[in-house]
């Protein structure tokens, strides 16, 4: 079996909609899930490992992950 290759753009489209939608390809499921454990700082090194100015993305993104989610399909 081959490994799962991460870097091809393609994978987290069929897999994680979300992080494929993010154009940092950000981690947003492990994203949120550290941050609903109380987990911020290192929350905000995951955004950080992909976007190197999550304070100011931050503020100015226009959420394209959350069209993107699957949640509002199950």
């Amino acid at each position: 079996m081959q490994r799962t290759n991460i870097a091809n753009p393609a994978y987290f489209h069929k897999v994680v909609d979300c992080q494929y939608a993010c154009p940092a390809h950000t981690p947003v499921p492990e994203y949120i899930r550290l941050i609903a454990q109380g987990r911020y700082s290192d929350a905000y090194m995951i955004n950080w490992e992909s976007n190197v100015f999550p304070g100011i993305l931050g503020r100015t993104c226009d959420r394209p992950c959350e069209p993107a989610c699957r949640r509002s399909r199950v």
